[in-house]
């Protein structure tokens, strides 16, 4: 806050008007530590550059600088309208405007539309802190228009329900039903963020319920896994929970989830979560041959009693890396050349390590392989 504070001081002191906006407001108004900062100007983007010795052209063509002092980065923004949203998600072009207003009507939910002076006095022209009080998500304006400019604030203005634990507006909600096929003009991948962080919310279920309310998931890919029954879900903060939990109340494998890009590692681990979950009975093999994320995934969704971090962590080895010996031992032990034979053998060492039947140590190893090997030959 000092910092952004001491940004609207420079650009006042140059002869522009500067305010705190956005959700860094919001924030500060209900008790909480803002992370973000932005702060909105009169003065256009080559003025701030001047003005400033450190900036980055974050957005510059939409009036955006990130202006970088004190060890900290600082949106700056010019006081701007837009025009058409052709595409349902950027305006087509800005217009950089002289007045406070025009740019806050611009914005999506009165929570978000107000703004605040370096001595912290409110300007709230659309009853932002009014809603806050009530905890309400409430479009600025016509909700209609605000979706049909970006459709991504439908998801937006659900996500914001669980994050705040807040109620969606009447009007809003029933403008979120009408356009909520407008949802399939924006990249999956912006969709993925959203739903990402609808997951990891504290109060998830209650925006899932919205999400399904509205009618928004007949429109997202895969969009029915999201019509299961939620009441066991317990959001962990990690965003893979959520999908998981649909997954395996529905019933169905990771290519479910293909029409929404999944990375490579999130497949993998929502793969091995699943598998670690239909094992009734866990030891100190499967806290071995599953990650922490995996294990934690797993029993949070099946509501496990394990201490997977606990377990993890006191088992003798924690990968084949950390067995004292390798396969190059085994083979100038048998004189036996490379083959699927020393990979069955180095998972045999590593299970009869793991149940601590066998010290890590490699004369040990190589006594109990000899006696193993010879006796098998």
């Amino acid at each position: 806050m000092k910092t952004a504070i001491e940004v609207i001081l420079k650009l006042k002191a140059s002869g522009f008007d500067a305010y705190l906006v956005g959700g860094a407001v919001r924030d500060f108004l209900l008790g909480e530590n803002p992370k973000d900062f932005d702060v909105a100007t009169s003065a256009e983007p080559v003025q701030v550059k001047e003005i400033f010795k450190r900036t980055v052209d974050t957005g510059i063509q939409h009036g955006t600088v990130l202006v970088l002092m004190n060890g900290s980065g600082v949106e700056v923004t010019t006081f701007r309208t837009e025009g058409n949203y052709t595409d349902n998600r950027r305006p087509d072009s800005v217009e950089f405007v002289r007045s406070l207003e025009e740019d806050l009507k611009r914005r999506d939910f009165t929570i978000n539309a107000m703004a605040m002076t370096e001595d912290l006095e409110l300007v709230d022209l659309f009853g932002g802190q009014k809603d806050l009080e009530q905890k309400l998500i409430k479009a600025v304006g016509q909700p209609d228009e605000r979706f049909q400019e970006d459709a991504l604030r439908m998801l937006r203005a659900i996500r914001f329900s669980g994050q705040l634990n807040f109620s969606i507006e009447e009007q809003t909600l029933a403008a979120i039903t009408n356009n909520a096929a407008l949802i399939q003009t924006i990249a999956v991948e912006r969709i993925k963020i959203e739903l990402d962080k609808i997951l990891s919310n504290q109060h998830a279920k209650r925006s899932i319920a919205y999400l399904n309310q509205s009618g928004l998931t007949d429109y997202l890919p895969s969009g029915g896994l999201f019509r299961t029954d939620w009441k066991n879900f317990k959001p962990t903060g990690d965003p893979l929970s959520g999908w998981l939990y649909a997954l395996w109340w529905n019933k169905k494998e990771v290519p479910a989830l293909a029409g929404f890009k999944l990375s490579n590692e999130e497949k993998k681990t929502l793969g091995k979560a699943l598998e670690a979950a239909a094992i009734e009975e866990w030891n100190q093999w499967t806290f071995y041959r599953f990650t922490l994320r995996q294990l934690e995934l797993a029993a949070a969704l099946t509501g496990r009693g394990d201490d997977p971090a606990r377990q993890k962590s006191g088992l003798p080895i924690q990968t084949q890396s950390d067995l004292a010996v390798d396969g190059r031992d085994l083979m100038d032990w048998s004189g036996k050349k490379a083959g699927p034979w020393l990979k069955e053998l180095l998972e045999e060492i590593e299970r009869t390590v793991i149940f601590n039947e066998l010290e890590n140590k490699k004369e040990n190893i190589k006594e109990w392989f000899l006696s193993e090997f010879n006796g098998n030959e």
